[in-house]
């Protein structure tokens, strides 16, 4: 008996052995997988870009800024010069905090007591809390810059003096900080993703290891009409697959909607083709659906990594940037969650839907040209 099961765990090994993809993936996986997540929820969140709106220009303003720059986790990337360009720099997600300094700081600070003040200053920090971490981080960190910069301008005038700058907060969004928000929103995105990618990639795979790849090959289908015909049902599964999960986001847990339904449909629609451009390149390389499934689950881990979906795409290090710019998943969450938590419209998503058409055209034309060799 026990040479019997000696013999057969034998030749599990030797066909491990021969089967070098699946290898290769059970062996660099789980490497792979410590790597990505401890280097990017490990890392302290720093450098979250910031908006300074400055109405007083003036010195103290210039040194209150200087104050919110030295802050390790705040990094002063604007200067808008309205304040509804920097709410539009919120709404683009390209800051995470705006802070507004008033008009009559400096003179108010430096005013000889309490009889000649002309009122209450009001510092604004306005933060975009879609993404409720780094704005937990954002405006802690502000508004101890902020509290730092009054102490030490006010030393020795007291507690009057004090109570005559006042800091606001303001929390856009998402007044709550509810984390569930924005976990909510990037699992519907990534369900999605899973579910197209893995209908996608098992299409051509699961033909060729039944069999019924040369009866295909043998009707009247062009090459074009096959994978056309294969890549319908994959779109329309990731489309129906959308609406279940997005129903059950927004009725089920309470996660808002506040831009337009349409428009986040078309987009998911246009990222369900690209992930199908991704599917039919792995339809390509596996031999096996076993095969096709690993590549998938590798391919979801770097992806979730470099998307954004557990922490911000800003906490991984400069040099990973330009590789999370090239990644379809990274702008279709911010996609569906500027149009969920922030009810943005296409003027503000369209370079995000312009870098999924870009990457798109050239996977599936990558796609197509792989698998006609293939099949040939």
């Amino acid at each position: 008996m026990l040479l019997r099961v000696a013999t057969l765990v034998s030749k599990e090994f030797i066909q491990f052995r021969r089967d070098w993809m699946m290898t290769l993936f059970i062996v660099t996986l789980p490497i792979l997988q410590l790597f990505f997540m401890a280097r990017s929820t490990g890392a302290r969140i720093s450098g979250l870009c910031m908006a300074v709106y400055d109405i007083d220009r003036s010195g103290a303003s210039r040194r209150l800024a200087t104050t919110l720059d030295n802050r390790d986790e705040l990094l002063l990337c604007h200067r808008p010069l309205s304040l509804a360009e920097g709410y539009r720099l919120l709404d683009r997600g390209e800051t995470t905090v705006l802070v507004v300094i008033p008009p009559g700081l400096e003179s108010e600070l430096l005013s000889s007591g309490l009889a000649g003040s002309s009122g209450v200053r009001h510092i604004g920090i306005v933060a975009d809390a879609s993404h409720s971490i780094p704005a937990s981080y954002g405006l802690g960190a502000a508004q101890a810059a902020v509290g730092a910069f009054l102490r030490d301008t006010l030393v020795g005038f007291g507690e009057e003096r004090h109570a005559l700058i006042d800091v606001r907060k303001i929390v856009r969004y998402n007044p709550s900080l509810n984390v569930r928000f924005f976990t909510v929103s990037a699992q519907v995105g990534f369900i999605v993703y899973q579910v197209t990618l893995v209908v996608a990639s098992i299409a051509l795979t699961r033909e060729r290891e039944l069999g019924t790849l040369e009866q295909l090959m043998v009707m009247p289908l062009s090459r074009l009409e096959l994978l056309v015909g294969k890549a319908i049902p994959a779109l329309l599964v990731g489309a129906v697959n959308f609406l279940i999960v997005w129903a059950g986001a927004v009725y089920g847990f309470g996660t808002p909607m506040r831009g337009s339904l349409a428009l986040l449909f078309g987009l998911t629609v246009l990222f369900v083709a690209v992930e199908i451009g991704y599917g039919l390149l792995i339809s390509s390389v596996a031999r096996t659906q076993q095969q096709a499934v690993l590549i998938v689950f590798v391919l979801a881990m770097v992806d979730m990594t470099f998307s954004g979906y557990l922490v911000p795409v800003e906490n991984l290090p400069a040099a990973l940037h330009v590789v999370a710019e090239i990644v379809p998943f990274r702008h279709y969450l911010e996609i569906i969650r500027a149009v969920m938590l922030k009810g943005v419209g296409l003027s503000i998503l369209w370079p995000h839907a312009a870098a999924m058409l870009g990457i798109g055209l050239l996977v599936v034309t990558v796609a197509v040209c792989t698998l006609n060799r293939r099949l040939d």
